[in-house]
C-alpha cells in the first residue's frame, strides 16, 4: 500500500476503494505534471480513477485529456476523451 497524503479519511464513513491509473509523460527534458490549487497545493501525475466496467488504458487517456486539455495521439490521429482503445 502506497503511503496516504492529504486530509485522512473521516471515521464513520464508508469509503469504497476505487482502482486509479496515473503516468509519467516525458515532455522534452522533463515530465508532464498537474497543479492543483486549493488548500493544499499540489504537483500531480496526471491520471485518476478507472470506472466500473472501464479499462485502465482508456481510462488513463480520459484522465489525462480531462486534467491537462492536451490533445493525445495514436498513430498520428487525435484520440478522443471518450474512445474506446482496443487493448
Amino acid at each position: 500500500m502506497l503511503k496516504r497524503y492529504g486530509t485522512p479519511p473521516k471515521r464513520g464513513i464508508p469509503y469504497t476503494r476505487r482502482p486509479g491509473a496515473y503516468v509519467i509523460l516525458p515532455i522534452g527534458d522533463g515530465i508532464l505534471l498537474t497543479y492543483q490549487d486549493g488548500e493544499e497545493r499540489e504537483f500531480q501525475l496526471p491520471g485518476g480513477g478507472v470506472d466500473a466496467g472501464e479499462h485502465p488504458i482508456p481510462a488513463l487517456h480520459r484522465e489525462v485529456i480531462e486534467e491537462t486539455v492536451l490533445p493525445l495521439y495514436r498513430r498520428g490521429m487525435p484520440l478522443k476523451s471518450r474512445e474506446r482503445i482496443r487493448t
